[in-house]
């Protein structure tokens, strides 16, 4: 872990070199009067473990004053007495001795970190603390670790780095590669992605996705309500602060990354030939079944253009590149510092006809003048998306595969057109979809762009009182084109017709969104004695809109014309506009005794527009406390213990997350009314108000350690935490002569709670030229709904319930398989034959607990069968390196977990069938796994279609070599050139078939796109 990164700002080193220059100039002078005959001049340059130059390096004569700093590119010169020693060493480096004689003399240094160092600085709410002084839970991850992993979102870097914090991939599509980001459970009904900041600026999880990795210095994590209540309102769900790099004092560093790799599905679904299908379509259709000829046909392949044998996955999902280039330069004087980058991304999707293009540009910029600090921070992207005009997840062509396709049918017949019958004439072509006409039919033009400012300015008052104020605007735009042609007219195989032309249509959609934000900061550090104190004060305004505009049209002449006036008829308008503000006060104080006891408060107060005039404001505090037990004299003889805190917090955290209109009544056109002869426009009320709605609150308490032992190599850390959250929204049961076609109003009714561990360890060593890491992390969370005012809210196949976790899986029971005349006969514990929807049930059926207990299983026998949660979060990293040649692995898992992986049993539309279904029952196979096919009762949602989604994944592979001080890199002038090969989802462990267990809990029938395995080859160079 590079130093230079974890300290912030190049500023850092700056300021080191300016403290060496004054330390070392008077020494210098007097070293000078004292020659002797028997000195040698001694040369040389120091680097760091990267190859860059190192900036201010203190090089000394042992045992003297004798001494000085390297220049701005890493050079140093020094007359030394012969045989002596010097030292050579810099701020979160371990220190270097080297003998002089006449036979060495110059010297090439590489500096390798301190362990002791890491992670020294941590960003933290509106500034920076040292990791030894945080009193909350918060973690880091600094990307110099993570920069080379090839995926297409960024945000999936983060994936098991950090404890508590749960990133779940739910399909890569090129461009709608979005994780779900959840910190310490799910505390609310709806909203509950975190608060983001990028460079101290209100973000979102979508847009870390944009920023390249390589733009990115660290990552903060703030988990408990101690460090996330200076953010109040927005922070209930956690805070992600990402800081990107800056400037320094040097001379221009140019740096180049670039990669190229090779991605494809993680795992495909193993779907039956076409022969083994319409057996099982015989099982479900007697009336339509194929014939022995027709089997013979598909078992032979002698007809594909009636009885073909198409693996429609194979057909939709390839193997695609995806490549990206990344330029940077920075550098800059004593009074300014930049740092200016760009990329260029660009992914072909695995799924064909989809694929992902991308323009980055980032420039940070800083100027001292004086007491005056200036800054500007510009960034922005231009995105275009390739997609079919058919969606891809939900009832898409995910569910085209699932449901509408059968492997009969050919892509294509050998006349050119699509195919959409087999040779049974018994099935029509109706239920068949076809996905690869549906990939390139039409036309869609989906367009994003993005401008992100800042400017700020600060200045130091008096010593140690400084004011900062800044400015932001961001502006965010999309515009998506969509065409869908006439439909394609449909035939069979001989060229006959069999459906008509339909109409085609445009639609454009503009959607923008602009926010302004400004921040006025005031900062004081003193200290008196032992006693030191930071105390924060602060102001900041708020202000977003969203406008969205529709427009669309019918009847154009052909199929290739993308403008409106090319439409004839049926025109359609629709547009809207949002605006909502929040203003805010906040302060902070931090006070150190000692370096042994540390106490932090914070408090927020909120104001947000989506709160009604009497709830409008609220208070947000947080109490937290350290103490750092290894800096008592009592602890000083513990040599194997290196540090040892102990901290504890409490804290409460708002969320306003609610809609912008919650609380008032909001008006529709609707129709037209007379009055007299005079017609005029009506409006209708759109939804009941509720007034008196005020903010959701969440309270965490939060008790934790960090230690380090035998010097700083092994680092451990723990949390236990509750996560309470109060005054939840929701939707009350009503009467339905008050409520009348409207729905019933939101109402503060709903009660959360989220209790957890955490616990994460980390080994470094070095040895001569060897280095070596590992390090793990583990958590566990239980969320509970405490009150819902009595109420139940059940979805399809879901269920929120006092006692039990959000989400809840909600379904009949399954007890096994029909198997014999036993289990038909079976009866409840009032002694009923238990029916299944009122009828028999059959050998081979899906057999159900009758919970109700009368008879017959129904809806009503349903029950909670599975948490979504799961019970452990687990990840951990090995690596070592040699020199210049580095290997590091990093797996993730989950534990304890269930997903729904449900199949439709009666082939009503079609559908392909997965291997499993291979050991169906049967007459034949009285011992199938799988129950028989044709049975309506065994659609039904129930325990048998939860299956244990835990797995185990190599998450990350690299392997690397860096060319470092080469005489032929030298005469191009490039410092370093790295080569690295890296992987992702390389290898994955799970009990699952077919299907990737890394999902969303929401996804019960596999409509979401796959997620991604890469290969990838990459260089870094340094100019």
């Amino acid at each position: 872990m590079n130093m230079k990164t974890l300290t912030g700002t190049s500023a850092f080193r700056v300021l080191s070199l300016l403290l060496c220059f004054c330390f070392f100039i008077p020494a210098m002078n007097a070293s000078a009067s004292s020659l002797q005959a028997d000195k040698f001049k001694v040369s040389g340059i120091v680097k760091d473990a990267t190859g860059e130059s190192v900036i201010g390096a203190s090089v000394v004569e042992k045992g003297t004053t004798n001494g000085t700093v390297t220049d701005l590119d890493g050079n140093f010169n020094l007359l030394v007495t012969s045989n002596s020693t010097i030292v050579i060493s810099f701020i979160g480096y371990s220190d270097q001795e080297f003998r002089i004689s006449k036979d060495n003399t110059v010297l090439n240094v590489n500096l390798k970190e301190d362990t002791e160092m890491i992670d020294e600085v941590v960003v933290v709410g509106y500034g920076v603390q040292k990791k030894e002084n945080l009193t909350g839970s918060v973690a880091a991850v600094n990307f110099k670790d993570v920069a080379s992993m090839p995926v297409a979102n960024t945000a999936n870097m983060l994936q098991g780095r950090l404890p508590g914090v749960m990133l779940t991939n739910n399909g890569a599509q090129a461009g709608h590669d979005s994780p779900e980001i959840r910190i310490r459970g799910v505390g609310t009904f709806e909203h509950n992605d975190p608060m983001v900041l990028i460079d101290g600026v209100e973000s979102s999880v979508s847009q870390i996705a944009e920023i390249p990795a390589d733009d990115i210095e660290s990552v903060s994590v703030l988990k408990d309500a101690a460090s996330a209540s200076i953010y109040g309102v927005r922070a209930a769900n956690g805070v992600i602060l990402v800081t990107t790099k800056r400037g320094g004092e040097q001379k221009p560093a140019i740096t180049y990354s670039g990669s190229i790799a090779l991605q494809e599905a993680t795992v495909l679904p193993d779907y039956v030939n076409s022969y083994e299908w319409a057996k099982m379509y015989n099982e479900c259709w007697p009336s339509k079944a194929y014939t022995d000829d027709m089997l013979q046909k598909l078992q032979n392949g002698s007809d594909p253009d009636h009885f073909a044998n198409t693996n429609w996955a194979k057909e939709m999902f390839r193997t695609a590149a995806m490549h990206q280039h990344h330029l940077s330069v920075n550098g800059g004087s004593k009074a300014v510092h930049y740092m200016i980058s760009t990329q260029y991304f660009r992914q072909d999707g695995i799924l064909r006809e989809t694929a992902n293009q991308r323009f980055n540009f980032r420039s940070n910029l800083d100027a001292q003048l004086g007491i005056v600090k200036l800054g500007l921070n510009l960034s922005g992207s231009r995105q275009n998306i390739d997609e079919p005009t058919t969606s891809v997840t939900g009832e898409g062509l995910m569910r085209y595969l699932t449901w509408f396709t059968r492997p009969t049918v050919p892509v294509h017949y050998s006349n050119g057109h699509y195919g959409f019958l087999d040779g049974n004439p018994n099935i029509s072509q109706s239920v068949f979809k076809n996905p690869i006409e549906a990939l390139n039919m039409g036309y869609k033009d989906n367009k994003h762009y993005r401008f992100d400012g800042k400017f700020f300015g600060e200045i130091d008052l008096m010593k140690g009182l400084k004011f900062r104020s800044s400015l932001a605007y961001k502006y965010y735009m999309n515009d998506v084109t969509t065409f869908n042609p006439k439909n394609n007219i449909r035939y069979d195989a001989e060229g006959n017709a069999l459906t008509t032309v339909g109409t085609n249509k445009l639609t454009d959609y503009h959607y923008l969104e602009t926010t302004y934000i400004n921040e006025n900061i005031l900062t004081y550090d003193f200290s008196v004695g032992n006693h030191s104190f930071n105390l924060l004060a602060g102001h900041s305004i708020q202000a977003t809109r969203w406008d969205k505009n529709e427009a669309s049209k019918q009847g154009f002449a052909t199929d290739n014309i993308y403008e409106m006036d090319g439409g004839t008829m049926n025109d359609h308008v629709s547009g809207s506009a949002e605006e909502s503000s929040l203003q805010s006060f906040f302060g902070r104080l931090n006070y150190n005794y000692g370096g042994r006891y540390l106490l932090e408060m914070n408090v927020r107060h909120d104001g947000s527009s989506r709160m009604p005039k009497a709830h409008r404001y609220a208070t947000f505090p947080s109490f937290s406390g350290a103490w750092i037990m290894t800096n008592e004299k009592f602890m000083e003889n513990v040599k194997f213990l290196h540090s040892l805190k102990l901290r504890g917090s409490w804290g409460k955290l708002g969320n306003q997350e609610i809609g912008n209109y919650a609380y008032a009544a909001t008006l529709a056109a609707s129709g037209s009314y007379y009055f007299g002869d005079n017609k005029q426009i009506g409006m209708k009320t759109t939804k009941i108000p509720n007034e008196n709605i005020k903010w959701e609150t969440t309270t965490i308490t939060d008790f934790g350690f960090d230690a380090a032992f035998w010097g700083g190599k092994i680092n451990v850390t723990f949390d236990w935490y509750e996560k309470n959250t109060s005054d939840i929204l929701m939707k009350l049961a009503m009467p339905g002569i008050f409520l009348g076609s409207l729905s019933a109003p939101y109402q503060n009714a709903g009660k959360v709670r989220n209790r957890g561990w955490e616990l994460a360890a980390n080994y470094f060593d070095q040895k001569g030229d060897w280095a070596w890491q590992a390090g793990f992390s583990l958590s566990g969370v239980k969320n509970e709904i405490t009150d819902m005012k009595g109420v139940e809210d059940i979805g399809n196949n879901t269920i929120n319930r006092e006692g039990e976790a959000i989400g809840s899986y909600y379904g009949l029971k399954a007890v096994g398989i029909y198997r014999t005349q036993a289990d038909l006969d079976r009866v409840n514990v009032n002694g009923q034959k238990i029916l299944q929807n009122n009828q028999e049930p059959q050998l081979g059926d899906i057999m159900y607990e009758d919970i109700d207990n009368n008879g017959n299983i129904n809806d009503a026998d349903r029950t909670i069968i599975g948490n979504p949660f799961p019970k452990l979060q687990y990840s951990f990293n090995l690596g070592f390196s040699y020199k210049d040649f580095d290997v590091n692995t990093f797996w993730q898992g989950i534990a304890g977990v269930y997903r729904y992986n449900w199949d439709e049993t009666t082939i009503s539309n079609g559908g392909n069938k997965t291997s499993r279904w291979l050991d169906r029952w049967s007459e034949s196979n009285p011992n199938g796994s799988m129950p028989r096919l044709g049975g309506t009762i065994n659609n039904n949602y129930s325990s048998f279609w939860l299956t244990k989604g835990d797995y185990l994944r190599l998450k990350n592979l690299e392997i690397g070599y860096t060319f470092r001080q080469r005489e032929f890199l030298t005469k191009l002038g490039v410092q370093s050139v790295r080569l690295y090969l890296a992987g992702t989802n390389l290898l994955t462990f799970t009990p699952l078939d077919d299907y990737d267990p890394e999902k969303l809990s929401t996804d019960s029938r596999n409509d979401v796109h796959p997620n991604t395995r890469t290969y990838s080859f990459g260089v870094n160079v340094k100019f």
